[in-house]
Parts: C-alpha cells; sequence; structure tokens
C-alpha cells in the first residue's frame, strides 16, 4: 500500500465524481473556484449531530484509544499505522487507511477477527429498517435514489479494501463484508442525554471533533438499546461492483455517467489524479442547475458552474435571461430535469407542451392554483403580455394582488388574530429516554396578537434556555396558556407548525404526563391531519390558517419574490409594495405603541428605513448578529440555513440561526447561552411573527380601500 501519486482519489472525491465528474476538477482546486459546501462536514455535523454519531459508534463497536487514527493525517502516517494494527488477530480500528494505485480510502470502522473484516461506514442519515428500503421496485433492481450515494460510498471502500488487501497479502484471504451504519428510527434510547455525551471540540490541527464526556463509556454501558445500527449492504455492494444493478445497466445511465462502477472508478481517478478537467463533454442535467461551484456576491474565486453553463449558452443569456432554475412551484424536479435533458433552459422556452395543468383529486380553491402562478411568474419574468393577459384584472406594474378574493377570504377569519411562528432542531442522536432518532425538539415560540380594533402587540414568547431539558411539552403547556384566552383565528406560515405540534401529540400519547389528555385535546384543536393511511382525519375547531397558503393565492411581486415564497422574501416584497407600511413603520413606534416583550418602551424602534433610491431596508438588517455571538461567518450561517430548510416547506426567516445557536449550545464544548445570544435569539423569533403582522396589514389596507 505505497502511495504512488501525489494526489489521491480519495471517498470525498469519489462521491463528487458521482454527482458530475466535471465538478472533479473545481473540487481539487480548491483556492481557484468557489464551493459552496466547502463547510459542509462541520455545519452538516452542527445540524444533524454526526461528530456524536461518529463517536458513538467507535463506542458501539469497542474501539480502543490506541486504534483511533482520526489525528493522523498523512496518507504514508496512517497507511503504515494501519498496517501495524492489521498484524493483530483481532483488531477494531478506526479510520484505518487503505490504498490502491491511485485509490485511497479512510474506513469509519474496521473490525478484524482473523481473516474476517467487517467495513462500516457511519452515516448521521436516519434509516428505519420497517419502512424503509435499500432497492427500488422502479425501475426495479435500481439501488434507491435516497439511499444510493451511501451505498455507493460505502461499495468503492470495499472495492479499495479488497483490492489493497490482496496486493498487501497475496497469500491472505481475507473476507470482506460491508455494512452501512445509521441513525436507527425504529428504536428509542433507554438512557437520557445521549446527544450530551459528546461535545465538540477543535483539536491541534484546527478541525473539529467530538469529545467523549468521562463518563460515557459508562452511561453507555447501561444501555441496552443501540439507535445507531449496522445494516448489511455487502450484497448490494457487490453487485454494484460487479456493474449490476439497474441503474449500471439501463441505456440511459445517470448514475455512472455512461459506465460501469469499477472502469468508472478508474476513469475519474486517471484525470483528477493528473490535476486535468474531465475529457468528456458537458452534458448538462436537471442537478446543474443545483452545482456547488458556483460563486456568491463578492467572491473573488472562479465560477464552475458559470463555465459549465457557457459551454452550452451564450453570456448574454446566462446572465440575463430569466432561468427555469428561479421557476417556483410544486412537481418542479422531474419537468426541471427533462427541460434541461432537452435543451430547454429558460422561461422563455417553456409553452403549455411543457407546462401543463395538474389532474386536481381535489376542489378547486379560491385564487391562483400552483399551475397559474407559474405562469404569472414566466408571465412577469419574461415581459409577455400574451401570458400576462391572464391576469391583467389583479396587475399592477410587477405586482400582482387579488383584492376581492383577499377580501373574501379574510372576511373568514375572527378577531383577535393570533401570528405563531416555531423554531425547532432535530438532530441523530435522542435527547431524551423514550425519544428515536430526528424526532423534534421545540425549543422557541413567538406570539404577536392584532385586535379588531386594530391594535398589536407582541404578547407572548418560550425560549428553552436550558439544552439539557426536554422542553416540548412546557413549550405546548405555555403555548395552550397563551392561545386559549379567546377563540380568535391562529396563523402559521407553511406547514411546520401543524407538524411540529402533531409530532408533540404523538410524543405526549407514549407519555405518562397526568396533564397529556388536556394537551393532547388543545394540540388537536388547532391542528389537522390529513393521513388516510394511518386513519388520522380530523380537523381542529381552530386549525391554524397558513398564511402562506393566502399569500401563494392572492399575491405576487416579481422584483423581491423571484419566484420564491419564502417569508423572507414575501416581506421586502410587502414592505415595499405599501405606502401605508412605509409610513408607519418608519416611525419609533415599535416598543411603545406597539407592545413588545424584548423591545423597551422607551427606546422603541423604527422596523423600515429607506434608502436614497426609495427601497426598504430588510428589518432584519437591524438586529444583532447571530453568528458574530456564536462566533461563526455571515456565510456559514446562510449554509445552516439552507441545511435546516426542506424546499417544499418554506420556513419563516432565519430559523437556521436559531437552530445553528441551539445546536452550538448543545454539541460545542464551552458555549453558554448568555444575555446578548439570549436577547438576539428572542427579538429574531419575535420579528418571523412580525413579519406576519406586516403581510396581514398590508392585504386589510389593500381591501379597505
Amino acid at each position: 500500500m505505497v502511495v504512488t501519486s501525489s494526489r489521491l482519489l480519495t471517498k470525498s472525491a469519489f462521491k463528487i465524481a458521482l454527482s458530475c465528474p466535471h465538478k472533479l476538477f473545481y473540487y481539487g482546486r480548491p483556492d481557484e473556484y468557489e464551493n459552496a459546501n466547502a463547510n459542509d462536514e462541520f455545519l452538516e455535523s452542527l445540524a444533524e449531530g454526526g461528530f456524536q454519531v461518529g463517536e458513538l459508534a467507535k463506542i458501539y463497536c469497542d474501539v480502543p484509544a490506541d486504534c483511533d487514527l482520526k489525528d493522523i493525517m498523512g496518507h504514508e502516517d496512517s497507511l503504515k499505522r494501519t498496517q501495524e494494527l492489521m498484524l493483530r488477530d483481532q483488531v477494531n480500528i478506526a479510520e484505518a487507511a487503505f490504498c490502491f494505485g491511485n485509490l485511497f480510502v479512510r474506513v469509519d470502522i474496521l473490525k478484524k477477527d482473523g481473516n474476517n473484516i467487517k467495513l462500516i461506514e457511519v452515516k448521521a442519515k436516519s434509516w428505519n429498517p420497517e419502512t424503509d428500503n435499500f432497492i427500488s421496485s422502479r425501475p426495479k433492481g435500481a439501488v434507491a435514489s435516497g439511499i444510493r450515494p451511501y451505498v455507493y460510498d460505502v461499495a468503492f471502500q470495499k472495492y479499495v479494501v479488497c483490492q489493497a488487501l490482496k496486493e498487501l497479502y497475496p497469500n491472505e484471504d481475507y473476507s470482506v463484508k460491508a455494512f452501512l451504519m445509521m441513525a436507527d428510527k425504529s428504536k428509542r434510547a433507554d438512557i437520557d442525554g445521549l446527544n450530551q455525551l459528546f461535545k465538540i471540540e477543535k483539536n491541534q490541527q484546527d478541525r473539529a471533533e467530538a469529545v467523549m464526556a468521562p463518563d460515557a463509556r459508562q452511561r453507555i454501558a447501561q444501555s441496552k438499546v443501540q439507535v445507531v445500527t449496522p445494516f448489511d449492504v455487502d450484497e448490494l455492494c457487490d453487485t454494484i461492483i460487479a456493474g449490476e444493478t439497474t441503474e449500471q445497466t439501463t441505456d440511459k445511465n445517470p448514475t455512472c455517467m455512461g459506465m460501469r462502477f469499477v472502469p468508472f472508478i478508474h476513469w475519474a481517478a486517471d484525470y483528477y489524479c493528473k490535476d486535468n478537467p474531465c475529457p468528456s463533454d458537458v452534458e448538462l442535467a436537471g442537478k446543474c442547475l443545483k452545482c456547488e461551484f458556483h460563486c456568491v456576491e463578492g467572491s473573488k474565486k472562479k465560477d464552475g458552474k458559470r463555465e459549465c453553463w457557457l459551454t452550452q449558452v451564450s453570456e448574454d443569456d446566462y446572465d440575463h435571461r430569466p432561468h427555469i432554475a428561479t421557476l417556483n412551484g410544486s412537481n418542479l424536479s422531474t419537468n426541471r430535469s427533462k427541460w434541461v435533458g432537452e435543451g430547454k433552459y429558460f422561461m422563455d422556452q417553456l409553452t403549455e407542451t411543457e407546462l401543463k395543468p395538474y389532474n386536481k383529486k381535489t376542489p378547486d380553491a379560491p385564487g391562483l392554483d400552483d399551475y397559474q402562478r407559474k405562469w404569472l411568474q414566466i408571465g412577469l419574468e419574461t415581459g409577455n403580455d400574451g401570458i400576462l393577459s391572464r391576469f391583467k384584472a389583479h396587475l399592477n406594474g410587477n405586482t400582482y394582488l387579488d383584492v376581492d378574493g383577499l377580501r373574501e377570504e379574510m372576511a373568514k377569519w375572527k378577531y383577535p388574530l393570533h401570528m405563531i411562528d416555531f423554531e425547532t432542531t432535530a438532530v441523530a442522536l435522542p435527547y431524551y429516554i423514550g425519544m428515536k432518532p430526528y424526532e423534534q425538539v421545540a425549543f422557541q415560540f413567538s406570539h404577536h396578537i392584532i385586535y379588531e380594533d386594530g391594535r398589536i402587540e407582541h404578547a407572548g414568547q418560550y425560549l428553552n434556555e436550558d439544552v439539557t431539558k426536554f422542553p416540548n411539552f412546557e413549550f405546548v403547556r405555555e403555548l395552550r396558556r397563551q392561545l386559549s384566552k379567546d377563540k380568535g383565528t391562529i396563523f402559521r406560515y407553511a406547514t411546520h407548525e401543524n407538524s411540529i405540534l402533531c409530532t408533540i401529540a404523538k410524543q405526549l400519547a407514549d407519555s405518562n404526563k397526568p396533564d397529556k389528555d388536556e394537551l393532547i385535546a388543545f394540540i388537536r384543536s388547532v391542528t389537522h391531519n390529513h393521513d388516510e393511511k394511518k386513519g388520522e382525519l380530523y380537523e381542529g375547531l381552530r386549525d391554524m390558517v397558513d398564511l402562506l397558503q393566502v399569500v401563494k393565492r392572492y399575491f405576487y411581486q416579481l422584483d423581491e419574490m423571484h419566484g420564491s415564497n419564502s417569508i423572507k422574501q414575501v416581506l421586502p416584497a410587502v414592505l415595499n409594495s405599501s405606502q401605508y407600511l412605509k409610513d408607519k413603520y418608519s416611525k419609533p413606534i415599535y416598543g411603545s405603541e406597539i407592545k413588545s416583550c424584548n423591545i423597551l418602551s422607551d427606546n422603541p424602534l423604527a422596523w423600515i428605513t429607506i434608502d436614497a433610491a426609495g427601497h426598504v431596508d430588510s428589518p432584519y438588517h437591524q438586529l444583532p448578529s447571530v453568528g458574530d455571538l456564536i462566533g461563526m461567518s455571515d456565510e456559514d450561517m446562510d449554509q445552516m440555513e439552507q441545511l435546516s430548510t426542506d424546499e417544499k416547506n418554506f420556513e419563516v426567516a432565519n430559523g437556521g440561526a436559531a437552530l445553528t445557536a441551539y445546536n452550538k449550545l448543545m454539541f460545542c464544548e464551552g458555549e453558554t447561552m448568555n444575555e446578548a445570544l439570549r436577547q438576539a435569539l428572542l427579538r429574531y423569533c419575535e420579528l418571523d411573527t412580525m413579519s406576519m403582522v406586516f403581510i396581514w396589514e398590508y392585504f386589510h389596507d389593500m381591501v379597505q380601500r
């Protein structure tokens, strides 16, 4: 296992090649090309608890400290130490190193018992063996797309390890079995504070790593449940290596870029290790729309995504022609891939043939449906008068507002109106006894009230400041206390709050809390569940109104939203569309005329500042930076928000900031909830619900005219 090249195709490089072989050139030149995912390892671990999963797996697999090679950085040194340990008849090694030609892997955990070897790749990914499958039914025999990158990663490692062992020990007959170790969602923790047994620290090389608490092994030994489970993927890996999985044998081959597994590995390694670009022509696909090798504003590095696209389109088109990547709505992922494959990259290339109405299974809702909203965006982005003629009754320049529809909708609402927003987190290792991996923890909410006479107040909030305590039930008790004083309509933005409360209701049902029936009844009164498969069908008398759906049906503004319905885009769209809001909130009235839980009356705030061009700056820019308070850059905070936000569930702005801060308090050694951070979290969440108030005020003002 002698290193024969200064550059080797590692696990990380292989995964990049598997997603797109052209990315390898950009990946191999980090000082030259921008990479939006450069800090993903640490940020994803912070979002999911990945470092903790890795350390727990070492305990479950009985890896002794002297066999953990995580601090050995160099290829040669790690290979040497691995070979020394492999001389033992029985040994469990973490980060064992193997090299075959210009291929190099570090195996998360390797267990050697004589000539029998278990190769274990550890991932923070959730897996439920009762419902999840490694093999897809469509197409039959293919590795399921959601797990495919992980299984291919293990197959790559098995191939390299097997070939390296043959070179090193030609007279030995080693048996290598491959496993993928993941957070098992069928298991419930039987000890408290499992996630608190590992804290993230910086080592001497300034790399983040998880450090075990002194009593971690003792406490874990008391547990009879392994919430991180090794799943046997050995036969599947053999089939992948043999090139026999369906996704490799079909004519159109999206997985290994037109060739079988082993030839692809050596083909990619050949040009990557020579620091050459991919020799094949660029073939754009749907995934190219989200390429991470793109430049952020102000970057001085090169833009790899742009370089690829400019092989197919002109510079002027790429920079100025409205792109299908920004088209918003449901069911677009498959369509975008199809359009890109057909060479249709821009909105003005789409016709009724490409974008058809859906076969609806539910009755028509008032206002714009998803199909109409897509065409409204296309019409405004492209300036197509023919398309815009369909919407002219409600169009004023680049703003669409259906006042009549809004008026009818708002007449159904009952005062006082309640705006609520939750902040939550879900990580791989359960917090408390009885919890499964990735169960939601609700740690913060904000609550604004709008009265019938127009009065507005920030009526309440909640923040769990002790991350060692399970907050969900107290969270619901406080929410119930604040919302049970009247029968007014309650609002959320997107599905998040409904989903979280339904999850907590299940947690309550499994608990022995004396007030669980009352709390479940409250949750059912303000939520709905339409899960026919599980027989859970109900709609509460005060079922929360989704303000996002109101926005999507009745309002759109091109200049700020550009297809996005996230409240962080809707908020500036509303503020810049409303002279009423500009006049009202450019005055320092928030905290005095409008009651606030966090802004003092003797130092009230003007939410709106207007620049020389008459544009309203985002109110979020007035708040202290959570990133500064927890020692993270704005770029890292933006990346965390992307990692924590499902594109199908538009969260209220800055959810990533709260989640990041909370997880850092939980996982990072020395982090504490100081007063500055506490105030920042409270004020961000307060602005989240105030943003909902701004939207309501704009709509209310327009329908009253």
